[in-house]
């Protein structure tokens, strides 16, 4: 089963006004301050009757819409994840059990058949279970794989009342192959559905009945996913967790500007907190990353048509604030030609436990053992007090964001 709740944001905030979720006129917006502030969530009837849902910017929201504006909660989003999700561990072992998104689980039930009852007494059961104690509406997208129950959910499930589909093998030719666009299909992006259609391929059946030799050829391993997925064919098992290496692992951290950055320097102050917030992060686990890159996007196409930009470099393995800032700036000076900027992300990889430390022949040893016991300093200072008890100079400037971010919970309102 891949069971989804209905509009969750939208639906959590309609029950803080003592609304019925599915009837209330809603949406939540993030930074409200900001006429770029993006709907986080939409109630089903701001869907149907306006058009506005995830990404809708608060300037496209038209004086005539009868909606709700409200802000998000999102500590109180992540506590009913919480209380949804051990709902759901009482039909399912742990391992049976995976959190797909916040508002999103599988759950594989196929050994639960002997005390809870058919796959549809089930589903009722979980989604009166989750209604009363949470006022939420769950739909259930049911099916013989992962695949299935989630193509279940997206094309079927969410539509109408009762709020359950299934979808088997059987149904593949019918109901899979019917998908009226190609990126309806789950996996299928925007990019995929353009390469296919330079190849002739229109639909989901036209996909399946492509040879999977000539799908291989164009997308690699991916069109072998491709070729198996159109025929409804997926081996994954919840219990067969995928576990990556240790090395191929990493952490990062991003933003949504709220406004156009078109200044080197405020550009480099953003991308310099948020690194700042990686190494923290790394210092944190006691580890050192050995590269580190950067995704830049863009707010409208340069006049090359390109949107964003993303580079990676090799670095000396570090955890160090200032070493991996150099960095970034490097790998940014070097790929931005002036572009107005919308989006920033830094990510490291090739993450381990340091073995031995690499130190500058240009710095003493002494100077470098007191820079890291500094940096630890400040890391516990913020720890114990707030990231705004100790910030850098730079972060009081104009393109600085961390201050104002500094009490969000995911980069939104608590």
């Amino acid at each position: 089963m891949c069971i989804d709740c209905k509009s969750f944001y939208a639906s959590v905030e309609a029950i803080r006004s003592a609304e019925y979720p599915l009837a209330a006129k809603n949406a939540v917006l993030s930074r409200e301050e900001s006429a770029g502030g993006l709907i986080l969530a939409a109630s089903p009837l701001c869907k149907a009757n306006y058009g506005v849902r995830l990404g809708t910017r608060q300037y496209e929201l038209r004086p005539d819409m009868d909606i709700q504006v409200v802000e998000p909660h999102m500590s109180d989003y992540i506590r009913i994840n919480y209380t949804i999700n051990d709902i759901y561990r009482h039909y399912v072992t742990d391992s049976e059990w995976y959190v797909y998104s916040i508002d999103e689980s599988f759950l594989d039930v196929t050994l639960a058949h002997g005390l809870f009852g058919s796959n549809g007494q089930m589903a009722a059961a979980i989604q009166d279970e989750v209604f009363d104690t949470t006022g939420i509406v769950a739909t259930v997208g049911i099916g013989d794989n992962m695949l299935l129950a989630k193509l279940a959910l997206d094309n079927e499930a969410k539509t109408n009342a009762p709020w359950q589909a299934t979808w088997t093998y059987t149904d593949v030719p019918n109901k899979l192959w019917k998908i009226d666009h190609l990126t309806d299909f789950w996996s299928i992006g925007s990019k995929t559905k353009e390469k296919l259609n330079l190849m002739g391929i229109y639909t989901l059946g036209e996909v399946a009945y492509t040879p999977i030799e000539v799908l291989h050829k164009r997308f690699g391993v991916l069109g072998d996913a491709l070729y198996f997925h159109s025929w409804g064919i997926d081996y994954s098992r919840l219990s067969r967790r995928y576990k990556p290496r240790r090395d191929a692992t990493g952490f990062g951290n991003s933003q949504v500007l709220m406004r156009d950055y078109v200044h080197q320097v405020e550009c480099e102050t953003v991308l310099a907190e948020i690194t700042d917030q990686v190494a923290t992060r790394l210092r944190k686990r006691h580890l050192v990353a050995s590269v580190i890159a950067i995704e830049i996007g863009f707010s409208e196409p340069d006049k090359d048509g390109k949107t964003h930009f993303g580079t990676q470099t090799r670095i000396e393995p570090t955890n160090r604030t200032d070493e991996m800032v150099q960095a970034v700036r490097y790998m940014f000076n070097k790929n931005w030609e002036g572009q107005a900027l919308r989006h920033v992300g830094v990510r490291v990889t090739k993450v381990r436990r340091p073995e031995s430390v690499q130190l500058n022949f240009w710095e003493p040893a002494e100077k470098h053992v007191a820079h890291d016991q500094l940096e630890q300093t400040i890391d516990r200072i913020r720890s114990r007090f707030g990231f705004k008890a100790l910030v850098r100079a730079s972060s009081k400037t104009a393109g600085g964001t961390a201050i104002s971010r500094a009490g969000l919970v995911g980069g939104h309102q608590a």
